[in-house]
């Protein structure tokens, strides 16, 4: 993980901490402003009919902003860390500010430009967006960062640390995908379903994420990875995690001495591979401390890569596949 990727993370949690996080904001209203050219619609051509739509709407965003925005934007900016959350949707985003991060979809993202963090402005604008989507957390960057892209092309703030379906569906209903959305929250379902029968958890079985990162170990709350953990069928989180989520601490920097008082059922344990947060790890591992855990000693201990560590709905929806693989269980 990137030294930017720690410090915004970081950041953007502490931002949480200090009770920034704020319950999603309206969803927006549609108001025709403008008329795209007639065309003829036939039952044989849905693009004519949707071109008899207004070529933009009104729309009111997480942060309060009534901004006039295309109704089918063609080119996206996005500023924020789940450039998942659009491909999902089946969009690609033109240039986003995180692209070059170790995403498990990485591939997905080739062609999309770096706008760099700082941005960079003069990026942005030979893109030439007709919308600009921030990832907002509620704090009073948001608003800095809104009125500078609002000068190149309209900027909708969405509520970034939404749970993923609610701002899957927040995300969708800006570009005006709704559909999609809901098919593809529909098609998770049924597959989350069947790898959770397959997995066969006893009721009450809980799991704890650790992170071995910068040099620290942390603990997760209900954010990231424990949002493919903690769900329907799934895993509970242990008495400690619980309280952690209780207080909407989304993860807490915890001292070696406490770790265990964290351990559920299961313990996962996350760093990048080839790095001191690996090394850091595997250190870990091979101390008293690690040994002591009773899911050690039960051999449900299990190591992967802190990229997992994401909850856009990509990330989400290939973990099915890879959490079996994770505990061994084929």
């Amino acid at each position: 993980m990137s030294t930017k990727q720690v410090r915004m993370f970081i950041a953007a949690i502490l931002l949480l901490t200090f009770g920034l996080l704020a319950a999603c904001g309206s969803t927006g209203g549609v108001e025709a402003t403008e008329s795209a050219p007639a065309a003829t619609a036939t039952e044989s051509d849905p693009a004519a009919t949707t071109a008899t739509e207004a070529a933009t709407r009104i729309y009111k965003d997480f942060s309060g902003h009534e901004v006039t925005i295309p109704t089918h934007p063609q080119k996206i900016v996005l500023l924020g860390d789940i450039p998942g959350d659009l491909l999902a949707l089946g969009i690609t985003p033109v240039g986003n500010d995180w692209v070059n991060e170790p995403y498990i979809y990485k591939d997905d993202l080739v062609g999309v430009v770096d706008i760099g963090y700082p941005h960079n402005m003069e990026k942005v604008l030979e893109l030439a967006p007709d919308l600009i989507l921030q990832a907002g957390y509620g704090g009073p960057d948001d608003n800095g960062i809104f009125e500078k892209m609002s000068k190149i092309a309209p900027t909708v703030i969405f509520n970034r640390d939404a749970a993923t379906f609610d701002r899957l569906r927040e995300v969708a209903d800006i570009v005006n995908k709704k559909q999609e959305a809901e098919a593809w929250i529909a098609s998770y379902e049924i597959k989350a379903k069947a790898m959770w029968d397959k997995i066969g958890l006893k009721p009450g079985e809980s799991a704890t994420v650790y992170l071995s990162l910068a040099g620290d170990f942390y603990v997760m709350g209900n954010f990231s990875l424990t949002m493919s953990l903690y769900q329907q069928g799934g895993f509970s989180p242990s008495a400690k995690v619980q309280e952690l989520i209780d207080k909407k601490e989304v993860f807490s920097l915890i001292s070696m001495e406490v770790l265990p008082d964290y351990a559920g059922d299961h313990v996962f344990l996350l760093s990048s591979p080839g790095t001191d947060d690996e090394a850091e790890a595997k250190k870990l591992m091979e101390g008293p401390l690690w040994k002591s855990i009773p899911a050690v000693k039960n051999n449900h201990a299990y190591t992967a890569d802190i990229s997992w560590n994401a909850s856009d709905p990509i990330t989400m929806e290939r973990f099915l596949d890879e959490l079996p693989k994770i505990m061994g269980i084929e």
